[in-house]
């Protein structure tokens, strides 16, 4: 008992002393963003591009995507930008009816006079990586913008992107992306609220403390030159754009997140969705982090680049060390020890710390950040906590990402389905991608541990586990909350 109590111990130390680093890292970015926004030296949006235009191609990767194909080639098209300048693709690996109705949008288009190609790979090898890569050698284009099937991007896009690029260090532009569909349901708010914070905090802080960013697979534009340097798309990992990017930065390449260029998309609206968005997310920075991590400490970038790009590719780890802490201060009150209120009181000051630290970071993203401003001190606050139990319950499904990505597991690349939903009155029930015929097992073990939580709860009543009652709570919630929307999608689908 006394061997397991010290592992159990060390466990709690060690995952709680993890997430609070991470939590204060976070907080640190926060901080950056929010003094550059301050004292205004956040960057300056250029001067318009000077001269003969370059040439510039849109790539659009899709893979069954029957209901938004039509609305994205159609808005592409209308991109303000000169016709002998522009050419347009639409790498389409799809194996259902989407390229049947691909073909008569494109037929139509092109009879309007836009140069736009219907690619078609003879198979998937690289998925998303691979169309990318393959469509680059059909066009020698200088510049490639990229949109995902559920992008909008607005007319003016391309000429705002490309006046950056008139530093011949600028490699990559990523835009911020807006959400057409926030407003949904619970799953969209809470998502755009954790996306926002991406793009503001991290993006923003990286930007401000001079540190790695990375493009986002879509809303962005790529000098082509960048990615020939860079060794061009890979599909070793299932982010291919971070790996990209962390290529392209480490060989001297300069990126720009520009804040005040919007791209509207839609957000997933499932909670299957959003584990299948995680996962891959998860798993992939994972793979890009053992990958890429010596590089980038064997590179020339200055240490704090280093430092914060290490936080960058690790950060997914934060789940795995949730799942840690959890199962940890679980086990705590049934092992003994005469220590246990020391122990108890060290691990709560630790997420308690994070807790504060991430408070801060949402804190900052709305209040400094360019997005509306009349969400109340309160709202802000709860909303917070919501989305941190939310990301909490995902612990258990996005720790097996974690494992498999440092393991290097080869998973195939699961797309995020798009379903055309852009106001709270639209159907989606009926629509093959949302449609779920079989719960995953690990839903059943989030309600498993949603139960165990509860069941801690009422047991630590009265004990001296009722230190660890906050904690439980957030757990027992967390746990509870994912498990019954996705019982619920799947029985209602």
């Amino acid at each position: 008992m006394t061997v397991l109590r010290t592992i159990v111990e060390l466990a709690g130390l060690f995952s709680g002393a993890a997430i609070m680093i991470f939590g204060l890292a976070q907080g640190w970015l926060a901080f950056r963003y929010w003094r550059s926004k301050s004292n205004n030296t956040t960057l300056e949006t250029p001067s318009p591009w000077v001269g003969e235009y370059p040439t510039v191609m849109i790539q659009l990767p899709i893979f069954n995507e029957q209901y938004v194909v039509e609305r994205l080639l159609r808005n592409v098209s209308q991109m303000d930008y000169p016709t002998d300048k522009l050419t347009i693709q639409l790498l389409d690996d799809s194996n259902d009816e989407t390229s049947a109705i691909a073909a008569l949008v494109i037929e139509e288009l092109r009879k309007a006079g836009h140069r736009i190609s219907h690619v078609q790979r003879p198979n998937r090898v690289g998925f998303k990586a691979g169309a990318l890569e393959y469509g680059m050698g059909l066009d020698q284009a200088e510049f490639i913008a990229i949109f995902d099937a559920d992008f909008l991007p607005r007319p003016d896009f391309v000429k705002q992107v490309i006046a950056y690029f008139a530093d011949k260090k600028v490699g990559m532009v990523q835009t911020r992306w807006e959400h057409i569909n926030a407003d949904y349901s619970i799953i969209t708010k809470l998502m755009a609220f954790a996306i926002d914070n991406h793009f503001s905090v991290e993006h923003g802080g990286r930007q401000a403390s001079d540190g790695f960013i990375n493009f986002n697979g879509t809303g962005g534009m790529w000098r082509r030159k960048t990615i020939e340097e860079a060794g061009g798309w890979r599909s070793d990992t299932l982010t291919e754009d971070l790996d990209l990017s962390f290529r392209s930065q480490i060989l001297g390449w300069k990126f720009i997140f520009a804040e005040n260029i919007t791209t509207p998309s839609e957000l997933p609206v499932q909670m299957s969705a959003v584990r299948s968005q995680q996962f891959r997310w998860t798993k992939g920075a994972a793979e890009t982090g053992r990958k890429t991590l010596s590089n980038l400490w064997g590179s020339t970038a200055p240490l704090s680049t280093k430092v914060i790009g290490s936080f960058h590719m690790l950060n997914s780890f934060i789940f795995l060390f949730l799942l840690i802490f959890g199962l940890s201060t679980a086990a705590l009150p049934f092992l003994g020890g005469n220590h246990f209120t020391i122990m108890a009181a060290i691990l709560n000051v630790m997420i308690t710390t994070s807790l504060l630290a991430t408070v801060f970071t949402y804190w900052t993203s709305r209040r400094s950040g360019d997005f509306e401003k009349s969400h109340s001190s309160t709202s802000l606050i709860t909303t917070t906590m919501t989305f941190l139990a939310l990301a909490t319950g995902l612990c258990l499904h996005c720790s097996r990402a974690v494992l498999q990505g440092l393991w290097g597991k080869a998973t195939p690349f699961v797309r995020t389905p798009k379903l055309n939903v852009m106001a709270d009155t639209t159907k989606v029930q009926g629509k093959k991608a949302y449609n779920i015929t079989r719960v995953p097992l690990v839903v059943y073990l989030e309600v498993l541990m949603a139960l165990i939580f509860v069941l801690l709860l009422v047991f630590a009543i009265g004990k001296p586990a009722m230190m660890f009652m906050g904690i439980y709570i957030f757990y027992a919630i967390g746990f509870a909350v994912v498990s019954v929307l996705s019982l619920r999608e799947t029985r209602f689908g």
